[in-house]
């Protein structure tokens, strides 16, 4: 597989331009647009605790617990982490509940730095991955941004993100964001090869955001979809 993508880079025109495409001003447009497009009753910061079956289809249950908010569905998408699918779907599809219920998920930070220009002149590629075996540091990826993405090409600065925190090993992000950052930058510097200060940085925390894809992955969700699937109008869909 290594050769064969090195046969497609080698091949492509010295002008090809990043191997990655995405909207301009970065895929985080898209959903606003969408919702604004399908014009959409969009409600945020309504958080859904129960979903129960109607004989015209679903009764949603959210908002404060003293004052619920019940909203009427003739068809219910359920697109959250599978700990909180598993809470909403236990009175529905009790089988696609535990099996979800039973995965595990992975917290993750990034740290994204703008370092001068000039900082990433020598790199190549679109960034580098770090497997654990080699060194265990707290840097697992780093995405070259500046590269990678069209729209961020071309200014004074230079993004670059490293992702940091691996499966049960949580602990590296219980550090202040000066620390993470610092701990960031001396990876860059072994990994990358960059030693530039950077001139802007953010640590963004997620908690439990990644989830875990387990041996027998495939057949778990298989289980799942065909429980949810026996609840007519009742879908799931999500990274998990």
């Amino acid at each position: 597989m290594r050769n064969a993508a090195r046969s497609v880079v080698e091949a492509a025109p010295p002008d090809a331009g990043p191997a990655f495409a995405t909207l301009d001003g970065g895929l985080g447009v898209l959903p606003e647009a969408v919702a604004r497009a399908s014009g959409a009753d969009v409600r945020l910061r309504l958080p859904i605790r129960r979903i129960e079956r109607t004989p015209g289809g679903f009764r949603l249950v959210g908002g404060p617990v003293p004052d619920p908010v019940m909203i009427a569905a003739e068809a219910v998408v359920v697109a959250a982490p599978a700990g909180k699918a598993a809470g909403l779907l236990e009175g529905l599809a009790p089988w696609a509940a535990h099996e979800l219920a039973a995965m595990e998920y992975a917290s993750v930070g990034i740290v994204t730095l703008a370092f001068p220009a000039p900082a990433l002149a020598g790199l190549t590629g679109s960034g580098l991955l770090v497997p654990t075996v080699e060194g265990g540091g707290a840097v697992k990826a780093v995405t070259y941004s500046s590269r990678k993405w069209r729209h961020l090409a071309g200014h004074d600065v230079a993004i670059v993100r490293a992702s940091v925190g691996r499966h049960r090993e949580a602990r590296v992000l219980h550090r202040d964001d000066t620390e993470l950052v610092r701990l960031v930058l001396g990876q860059l510097a072994a990994l990358a090869g960059i030693r530039a200060a950077p001139v802007a940085h953010r640590v963004t925390r997620w908690g439990g955001a990644l989830p875990q894809y387990a041996p027998g992955h495939l057949e778990r969700v298989r289980r799942i979809r065909a429980d949810v699937a026996r609840v007519p109008g009742l879908a799931v869909c999500g990274a998990a």
